[in-house]
């Protein structure tokens, strides 16, 4: 439309086909522009200001173009050749990609009934376990330092329970899926990353390929290795069910793998959801010239599903105690992550701070919210448990300093939570640097008579 408008305006098919080009490139990398002149510390830009300036330079660009001799039929050949070969390298990528999923659908995963028949157990005699991960839950000594928050009551509270704290764990990968990918599967799938604080970035440090297969930190491997997993694999062979609640991150990315093998699956935050508050709808509102209307048109409906994605797995697993044992439990809790969606006391945040780390008291605030919460959903399980559950809190990776507005240590981000209420296990057993690819090994050696080797640990 914008380019048929034009070329009645300036009487050329190519003047305005580079006109409009032009405007398209401004239109999609408004939101990046604000985000870096916002990063870089020039200055925080007002979209009353930022978008008008940027039509004023379009519109100048159209005029210049109308004004001049040239009809640009070269200039706007050029694109339309770069414009081609983009669209081909994105239907190679579709095609490649459709071509993988195929391949390894057509794998047919292990039949669970017939392992669970081979290996008869007493499943009234097995503890259900709870596998609960809170992403981007930063370490105390991390909140202490860094933020000025003593979060000693929470892990006083669980150790008072019974729990141990690992107080030294730490993670390899800054990838949630690599981390549940690795937990889930019991083995490693890189040799690690570390900050660039040089370049504000993570590195990836691979061992070769002989050694251990190249795994992208989000590919459909990594996204099926959490689904069919080594760990539920072990559970359904001794009668257990699985149990998995997703969110956001999950959302289009492995919630249709957990469809097909979980024995129930929930994702709170794909119910109901509007189709305008995809993950793609919006990355394409933030990072285009729509972005100055986001919270004004769909803001609201963005937040309701970040908030039903905490609040729905909290109501359920402590409804979990009481339905049919035994049962493996695993909760990928998107919190304290952004959107910051609750203060500290559980009420709504302003949507205008949902991403807000420049200002410590939205991450805090939401950080001791589902402190709060979990402390409350332990307290639920170990009461109304018929046998003592097993219950693993970690979190994926500490606060990463990645996000603009985050000042923290370059290597914080390693430390994590580890809390582990394992009833009737040696605490001599456990030691404080454990990781947590090592998590079910551990388990599964004490409660099911295993013989898995611990690996390294960080």
């Amino acid at each position: 439309v914008l380019w048929a408008g034009l070329s009645l305006i300036l009487r050329s098919l190519s003047k305005a086909g580079l006109a409009t080009a032009i405007f398209l490139v401004f239109f999609f990398s408004y939101g990046r522009l604000y985000d870096a002149l916002e990063y870089l510390g020039v200055f925080v830009p007002k979209h009353a200001y930022l978008l008008p300036v940027m039509l004023f330079v379009w519109g100048y660009c159209v005029y210049f173009i109308g004004r001049a001799k040239s009809d640009f039929r070269i200039t706007t050949r050029l694109f339309n050749i770069t414009a081609v070969v983009l669209i081909a390298i994105n239907l190679f990528n579709i095609a490649s990609y459709q071509i993988k999923l195929a391949r390894l659908s057509d794998v047919t995963p292990v039949d669970s009934s017939e392992q669970a028949a081979a290996n008869p157990v007493e499943l009234s005699a097995l503890p259900d376990i709870y596998f609960i991960i809170l992403d981007e839950y930063a370490h105390p000594d991390t909140m202490k330092e860094w933020y000025d928050y003593d979060n000693s009551d929470f892990i006083n509270s669980l150790e008072d329970k019974g729990f141990f704290i690992a107080s030294e764990s730490k993670t390899r990968t800054p990838h949630t899926s690599q981390v549940i990918a690795q937990i889930l599967d019991m083995e490693y799938l890189t040799a690690g990353w570390y900050w660039d604080e040089a370049n504000r970035g993570f590195v990836e440090v691979k061992l070769p390929e002989s050694v251990y297969p190249a795994d992208a930190p989000n590919s459909i491997q990594t996204y099926r290795r959490i689904a069919y997993n080594r760990v539920v694999d072990f559970l359904r062979a001794k009668g257990y069910k699985f149990v998995y609640f997703g969110n956001a991150h999950d959302y289009d990315r492995w919630d249709t793998y957990m469809e097909e093998n979980a024995d129930l699956y929930f994702n709170y935050y794909g119910s109901n959801s509007s189709s305008v508050v995809g993950e793609f709808q919006y990355i394409l509102w933030n990072t285009t010239m729509l972005r100055p209307f986001y919270l004004h048109v769909v803001g609201g409906q963005y937040e309701q599903p970040f908030m039903r994605q905490i609040l729905g797995p909290l109501a359920q697993i402590m409804s979990m105690a009481s339905e049919e044992s035994p049962k493996f439990v695993a909760v990928h809790m998107y919190c304290p992550h952004q959107p910051f969606v609750f203060d500290s006391q559980g009420e709504p945040v302003d949507r205008a701070y949902y991403t807000n780390y420049d200002d410590k008291k939205f991450y805090l605030g939401q950080y001791i919210f589902i402190s709060t919460q979990i402390e409350e959903v332990v307290d639920v399980l170990l009461k109304e448990s018929e046998i003592p559950p097993i219950i693993i809190l970690q979190s994926d990776h500490g606060l990463r300093p990645c996000f603009p507005g985050v000042v923290i240590g370059g290597n914080e981000w390693q430390k994590i939570l580890n809390a582990m209420y394992l009833p009737g296990m040696d605490a001599g057993m456990l030691y404080d640097n454990i990781s947590p690819v090592n998590t079910f090994r551990l388990i599964f050696n004490h409660y099911f008579d295993a013989d898995y080797p611990l690996l390294e640990d960080d």
